[in-house]
This record gives structure tokens, C-alpha cells and sequence, in this order.
């Protein structure tokens, strides 16, 4: 099952899970992603292929339980497509820690991920989103001192996990003066409208991460949805603001960006119905989605977790996102509405 683009995974403490899961140990592993918050390593055992998840030692476990809380309701749902649930342990847990490191097991869903540029596949996406987010709506996920979801997105210093100067931060960062400016104005906008956003749109436990990366497919059908790190209760209608920003990627400024966000919110519409209202908020929603990923950034280099050139990649490519918009916001609005 290897690829050229697996490459052999990093040594575990091979008797500490055995004691955690009664699995045979694997004939082989590869790691397959090393993102911000974990990295995933495939075991094809005897018994069954099974997801490895090591999460990265700054996860808070409040956030990891209500994950997997999460996951372990939605299993129960009548799915089209499967998600990563936690095998329990031994003990009937749903991680375990082991050698210090938390770890999940989960079966080895198939499929890979979509084509970009592929209008059937972009529209299936759109259309299990929105079976995705009427399934979330029903979860009842409880919050205690012990499990909790990540903020809402409008708490900005709550993704950045600590008090924000953006007045000493920026000028800090290699940015240019027009950049410097450009990212304090788009900042600015977000935080002051934010507010009236949870004032008047729909809330509920949403994904937060659902782009290319944490899709599966065989063709034209979603297998698998991964990667429920961030989900909890928020605005519904920022899981479709995200993915509309994800999905054409490559294509902005070309024209061809139209046909996938058409496609993708063809597909969704067909199954969710959003209020008028959080349709013309869509544009606020894209600059809310875009700050928050910012401030989170923003902990991680305060915490000596990211570099200023990172940073600045980070926000060129909000800069970017922000000019996109700015051009096209009426012709997007046009898009989203005549329906």
C-alpha cells in the first residue's frame, strides 16, 4: 500500500501499545502527516490497518477529549462516509498515553484526496459538508472542566492562547510598511464586526477544518472526512466560508476559481438550507475565518513555535485572500444568491 509519497515512521513504544490496544504488531508503517497539532503514522497488522495519531505535546487534553467525544457520537450516526473514530482502549479509553505521548488508534479509512479542479468531485465535497453539518447540529457534546472545544472563532486571543500587541507584533515581523498596514486594516475590520456575527447568525458544533486535506474519495464519492481537531460549537455557515476558500486553490485570479465554488455550492445547497443572512455574510465570515487562523499563528510565534518567516507567508497569503475579495465580493455575492 506504500507511495512514493509515504515515508517510513518514526519509532513508537511498540509494548505500550500493545498494552493499550490488542492489536499484532504491524508488518509495516509509514508516516502519512505531520500537521500543527499531530502527525499520523499508517500500522498494517495481521488483525486490520489501523491510523496511528501521536498528538503534538502543546495540546491542551480538554481539546483532544472533546474530539474524540465527538467522534465517538457522530460513529453512532447513519454516515455516508466514515470518519476517523477512536478504537477504545483495553481500559475503554479513548487514547491512551504512552512513553508521555497521547496517542488514538482508528481503522485505516480508503480513498485519497480530491482532485482541485475536478467539478463532480467538488460538488460530492459540498454535499457531504452539508450532511457533515446537519449531523453535527444533533451532537450534545457536554463541556466540563475536563473536555472542552477549541473558542469560538470570533475570540481571537483565545486561538492565540495569550494577549496579542498587534501594535509591537507586526511592526516585528519582515513586512514591508504597505503590508504592515494592510494586514492591521484587515485585522481591524474582522474584530469590529465580529461581534454582531454571533449576534445574529446560526450556532452550533461545527468541523472548522474541512478542506482538501482532511477529505477522502474513491471517484466521485466521499469515503472519509478527517481531522475533527478543531471542531466545536460556532457560526454554521463558517464551515462552507472555509471550504469555498480552500477549494479552488491554484485557480484564484483566473477565472476557473468560479466553476469549483459554483460546483462545491451546488452540491451543498442541495442539502442544507442557509438563511439569506448567512449567505450576504459570507464575505465577513472569509475575513473572520482568515483572523482567526492569524491569531492562532500568532500564539504559535509567541511561543517560539513558528518563525517570522512563516509568519509572513502566513500573512501574505491573507493579504492575498483580502485583495481576491475585494475585487470579486459583489460577483461573489451574485454567485451565492441566485440560487
Amino acid at each position: 500500500m506504500a507511495s512514493e509519497h509515504q515515508i517510513p515512521a518514526k519509532e513508537v513504544d511498540w509494548d505500550g501499545l500493545r498494552a493499550a490496544w490488542e492489536i499484532t504488531e504491524p508488518s509495516s508503517r509509514w508516516h502519512i502527516t505531520h500537521g500543527i497539532n499531530n502527525r499520523a503514522q499508517v500500522l498494517e497488522t495481521a488483525s486490520g490497518n489501523y491510523i496511528l495519531r501521536t498528538y503534538s505535546s502543546d495540546r491542551s487534553l480538554r481539546h483532544i477529549r472533546y474530539e474524540l467525544q465527538t467522534l465517538a457520537q457522530l460513529q453512532q450516526k447513519n454516515l455516508a462516509f466514515q470518519i476517523p473514530a477512536p478504537i477504545p482502549t483495553t481500559t475503554g479509553q479513548l487514547f491512551a498515553v504512552v512513553s508521555g505521548a497521547i496517542l488514538t488508534l482508528s481503522p485505516l479509512i480508503p480513498g485519497s484526496p480530491p482532485d482541485d479542479a475536478n467539478l463532480e468531485q467538488s460538488e460530492a465535497a459540498g454535499q457531504t459538508l452539508a450532511e457533515l453539518v446537519k449531523t453535527l447540529a444533533e451532537l450534545q457534546v457536554e463541556v466540563t472542566e475536563q473536555t472542552a472545544p477549541f473558542p469560538a472563532s470570533g475570540n481571537f486571543e483565545a486561538w492565540a492562547g495569550t494577549t496579542i500587541d498587534l501594535s509591537r507584533l507586526i511592526p516585528s515581523l519582515p513586512l514591508v510598511k504597505d503590508e504592515q498596514s494592510q494586514i492591521l486594516a484587515l485585522l481591524e475590520i474582522t474584530q469590529a464586526t465580529a461581534a454582531s456575527l454571533y449576534q445574529t447568525l446560526p450556532q452550533q458544533v461545527i468541523h472548522r477544518d474541512y478542506d482538501q486535506s482532511n477529505i477522502l474519495m474513491e471517484d466521485n464519492l466521499v469515503t472519509g472526512v478527517l481531522d475533527f481537531e478543531f471542531c466545536g460549537p460556532d457560526l454554521r455557515v463558517l464551515d462552507l466560508a472555509y471550504a469555498l476558500t480552500q477549494w479552488p486553490a491554484g485557480l484564484w485570479n483566473t477565472g476557473k476559481e468560479w466553476a469549483v465554488m459554483d460546483s462545491f455550492i451546488k452540491g451543498y445547497l442541495q442539502r442544507q438550507q442557509l438563511t439569506l443572512a448567512e449567505l450576504e455574510a459570507l464575505p465577513s465570515i472569509f475575513r473572520l475565518r482568515s483572523t482567526t487562523s492569524l491569531y492562532f499563528r500568532f500564539g504559535r510565534y509567541m511561543r517560539g513555535l513558528e518563525g517570522p518567516e512563516s509568519m509572513h507567508a502566513h500573512i501574505h497569503d491573507a493579504l492575498s485572500n483580502e485583495s481576491w475579495l475585494q475585487a470579486h465580493e459583489q460577483e461573489l455575492m451574485t454567485h451565492l444568491t441566485q440560487r
